[in-house]
């Protein structure tokens, strides 16, 4: 009877130590099908999210691999800046600089630092220009640029391969453990496409998402203000994301110099390489529009009300509009 008691200890004793290690090896080999769908939960008003690019769905993993090199210093040649330097979520995923000089030259650059709030929507091309097909491409501008981060993407991958937290952050998210760029751009542009308003998450709820909510009222003022929005601004700033994303020459580029800081400026011109889209921009999103300032591809507008005296609008409505807008 001893006996028989002693070999179903030693065989419970193997069959526990046989589901440890299978256990263990299931962590260690860890498969990128496994991975949690990084689900973003929209209200109903939103327009459904573009369909993502089959070699690189998100998932939770790969959000948090994004977010981690959002932020990290490491990606810039100097170790002084990150994406998140000129994209600060404290600033609405901007700089409020005219033109940035946060690079690693201290050099303004040609354009205004654009937030990056819903840009997961800007499927006709990123930049002012539309000069990027794609938030996966986008990161390699940037990281290169010599007055922005200035980083050899030769050597970014060995550098944070060094890391002793990057290569299993890698392998969570895309079952690899070995850097590559292409890998860090996706994780990166996985984490961009979660920048959306409204985010409760990123503090990213405004007032006109309350009223749509039905958790709020305009005032007199601001549903005035309304009006004169649909009236006047609608057909390309449009609800809700405030934006058709398309590009166009707007009149108000013959009011302000377009080239004032860039002789060479040629808008979406540069391109197509067509004639006809000199200095036409890509519509910016008016989402948080009174927290992104400046304005204008060039950031040489500083405030709203430059928009509202260039309108023939009374005083009353001016005061109304800039309401309503400062609800976005």
């Amino acid at each position: 009877m001893n006996r028989i008691r002693h070999n179903f200890i030693i065989d419970l004793t193997l069959l526990i130590v046989v589901f440890f290690i299978f256990s263990c090896k299931d962590k260690t080999n860890h498969s990128v099908e496994e991975n949690e769908t990084y689900k973003i939960v929209l209200p109903s008003y939103m327009p459904s999210l573009p369909k993502e690019p089959s070699q690189n769905p998100t998932t939770k993993e790969g959000v948090i691999l994004g977010k981690a090199l959002f932020f990290d210093r490491k990606l810039s040649k100097t170790n002084t800046i990150s994406c998140g330097t000129c994209h600060s979520p404290k600033l609405y995923f901007t700089d409020n600089l005219a033109r940035s000089n946060l690079g690693r030259t201290g050099k303004k650059l040609a354009r205004n630092t654009p937030t990056l709030i819903n840009i997961v929507y800007a499927e006709n091309g990123l930049f002012a220009d539309g000069g990027i097909k794609n938030l996966e491409s986008l990161p390699a501008a940037p990281l290169q640029h010599p007055d922005e981060m200035a980083m050899d993407l030769k050597k970014l991958p060995f550098l944070l391969q060094k890391d002793t937290n990057y290569p299993i952050l890698f392998k969570n998210a895309f079952g690899n453990d070995t850097i590559t760029n292409a890998l860090i751009f996706r994780a990166l542009a996985q984490y961009q496409k979660t920048i959306i308003s409204p985010s409760i998450e990123l503090k990213l709820v405004s007032k006109w998402d309350s009223v749509q909510q039905n958790k709020a009222i305009f005032s007199e003022s601001e549903l005035e203000g309304q009006k004169l929005f649909n009236q006047h601004c609608n057909s390309c700033h449009t609800a809700p994301l405030f934006s058709d994303y398309k590009f166009h020459f707007s009149h108000l580029d013959t009011l302000i110099n377009p080239i004032k800081y860039n002789k060479n400026e040629l808008g979406r011109q540069r391109v197509t390489e067509n004639s006809s889209d000199y200095l036409k921009f890509k519509t910016p999103t008016l989402r948080h529009i009174s927290k992104t300032f400046p304005y204008l591809h060039d950031g040489s507008v500083d405030n709203l009300n430059y928009f509202l005296e260039k309108n023939n609008l009374s005083n009353e409505e001016k005061s109304a509009l800039l309401d309503f807008l400062e609800c976005l």
